[in-house]
């Protein structure tokens, strides 16, 4: 019996856990903030997926509302205010998602989410065309023993900055002898198909494995939490390094930045400090100005402190069952929070959030990727 499964009688406790103690960061939480109501507070979407577990309650429409409603960006959570690890809610919420499921809620959605996954062999279908524009792109070596995780996420919605990366990687003198794309299976677990989800995983480490590859550079937040943080919640391990080109970095070639680190660099794979020491002011005072806990500075580099209280801007994996209205409403208000800063682009360190923005037509000249200015 797997750790994370809904036949394990211990999982009682990680509930219990969001229950019995109320959050302190609710003002934090976007989904409370994008529709005031109390039902979108993360301690009571713990408590009606623990009712139901244990029996107490019928698992109802709106509780699957309430359930699928989180976007799973770690802010407003205990973990921020008490030092916890930052997985109790998330393997909450998986958990939870997978019982709604069970017991005939949000069907259609997922059904046609995991529809989706089977016929493209993970979420986005991915070009012939793609493919080899990425493998022009990149430093191929078959006798490498280092591999690029390129998901599917950077693979589509970040493929203008592929010769970037592939310049960055050459700079280093690192090779590669796999880059994918590579579907990792984290929108099945985010969404509740749990065994699904970890069998994904597995067998991309069983295929690294058996072709020997030693180290593994990722190129999102997630997929590197989900490789370096969630592996042993999902029963799995391997001796592969995986290692964040973040960490490759010595720098960023831009002035005068607001970095959006995105909710699973900075808050899930902990990479804040990284991300600031890539971009460092010659002479910084701090502004009073500021919102609460999200650190602005006058500075010739860059004009915010990256933290884990900036606000998300989305969901940092594809969704199903998640009202379209509220994740609207938290990119607009996400994005008027970061606006309240002055600066002259905005760095954005996550491929979901890069597509948001574009969706949503934010000025080509007012932002970059990461991935595009790294040395």
């Amino acid at each position: 019996m797997r750790k994370l499964s809904l036949e394990n009688p211990k999982i009682i406790d990680i509930l219990n856990h969001q229950v019995i103690h109320m959050d302190q960061g609710i003002t934090y939480t976007p989904e409370y903030l994008a529709t005031r109501k109390m039902s979108n507070y993360p301690s009571r979407t713990a408590q009606i997926i623990r009712s139901v577990y244990l029996g107490e309650l019928d698992a109802s429409e709106y509780g699957a509302e309430m359930v699928f409603s989180p976007i799973l960006s770690g802010q407003g959570e205990r973990w921020q205010n008490f030092g916890e690890k930052p997985e109790g809610y998330l393997l909450s919420v998986m958990l939870g998602r997978e019982l709604f499921y069970n017991k005939g809620q949000k069907k259609e959605e997922l059904d046609a989410l995991k529809a989706q996954i089977d016929k493209n062999n993970g979420y986005l279908e991915k070009s012939s065309t793609d493919v080899e524009a990425w493998k022009e792109a990149l430093p191929i070596n078959a006798d490498s023993k280092t591999g690029l995780l390129l998901d599917e996420a950077t693979f589509t919605y970040a493929k203008r900055s592929r010769e970037k990366i592939g310049e960055f990687l050459q700079a280093k003198g690192i090779t590669v002898s796999e880059f994918g794309p590579y579907f990792t299976g984290f929108d099945l677990l985010a969404s509740g198909f749990i065994n699904e989800g970890i069998e994904t995983v597995k067998a991309l480490i069983t295929m690294w494995e058996e072709k020997g590859i030693r180290k593994i550079i990722t190129l999102c937040g997630q997929s590197h939490y989900l490789f370096t943080g969630l592996l042993k919640y999902l029963d799995l391990d391997t001796e592969i390094e995986f290692i964040s080109i973040l960490d490759l970095a010595e720098g960023m070639n831009v002035e005068k930045a607001y970095i959006y680190g995105g909710s699973y660099f900075t808050r899930y794979a902990k990479k804040a400090t990284v991300l600031n020491n890539l971009l460092v002011n010659t002479e910084e005072t701090p502004l009073s100005s500021h919102p609460e806990f999200l650190p602005e500075v006058e500075g010739d580099k860059k004009k915010n402190i990256v933290g884990i209280w900036t606000p998300p801007l989305c969901a940092e994996y594809h969704t199903a069952g998640t009202s379209e209205m509220l994740k609207e409403t938290i990119y607009t208000q996400s994005l008027a929070t970061i606006e309240e800063t002055s600066f002259k682009k905005l760095v954005v360190c996550d491929p979901f959030a890069w597509k948001a923005l574009r969706a949503h037509n934010y000025p080509e000249e007012k932002m970059v990727y990461f991935a595009d200015i790294l040395y």
